[in-house]
């Protein structure tokens, strides 16, 4: 994975149709994979993130159940 693949809450937001804040707020909560950067510099890869988010849905436990 290279620096170009990872993508900030913003970008991630756009290409999954979410606000930037439900990125950040999933990526808090566990809820979607996030690589650091640094303490406070978070991305997002997104093959990882769709993975996730299909995984969550298959096994019936939605973005909006997951803990």
């Amino acid at each position: 994975m290279e620096k170009t693949d990872l993508l900030t809450a913003d970008e991630l937001a756009v290409h999954l149709h979410l606000r930037a804040s439900t990125v950040r707020r999933w990526a808090h909560e566990g809820r979607i994979p996030v690589v650091r950067l640094s303490p406070k510099v978070v991305r997002f890869d997104l093959a990882r993130v769709v993975e996730a988010l299909k995984t969550a849905a298959e096994t019936g436990k939605g973005v909006a159940d997951a803990k």
